[in-house]
């Protein structure tokens, strides 16, 4: 498969870059390696697990429609409900049908002849 970009990750910035990558009219894939969206926040389910700033700074803000149709319930948003927003926006933003879960990349080689990237991935290990 042939795509303009590959993005690492389908945490905050690798759901952002999805999807300014695709607003660019590029074709990307992206590769998590967990069982689903969220990054570091998929894996941070330690008790208490919460963010340190403001629920609000958690939002993007390269949309209002997202700022505006996100409530959250505290002040310092819980690692669930963290989670339940990626997710949210996952969909809202049709970003799913892009990112290949459970799949880590395993090499990213450049051949300088063509300036093209070859990308090997593998499953991720439970």
């Amino acid at each position: 498969m042939i795509l303009d970009a590959v993005v690492v990750g389908a945490g905050f910035a690798g759901l952002y870059a999805l999807h300014k990558l695709r607003s660019q009219g590029l074709s990307v894939r992206v590769f998590e390696g967990a069982p689903d969206i969220g990054g570091t926040w998929y894996f941070n389910r330690y008790p208490g697990a919460r963010c340190d700033v403001e629920s609000v700074d958690y939002c993007y803000s390269f949309s209002d429609e997202l700022q505006q149709e996100w409530n959250w319930t505290e002040k310092y948003a819980t690692q669930p409900e963290i989670l339940c927003y990626l997710n949210w926006v996952a969909d809202k933003l049709d970003l799913r049908r892009d990112i290949t879960i459970n799949t880590k990349v395993t090499s990213a080689v450049l051949d300088e002849q063509t300036l093209r990237w070859t990308v090997t991935t593998a499953p991720a290990k439970p």
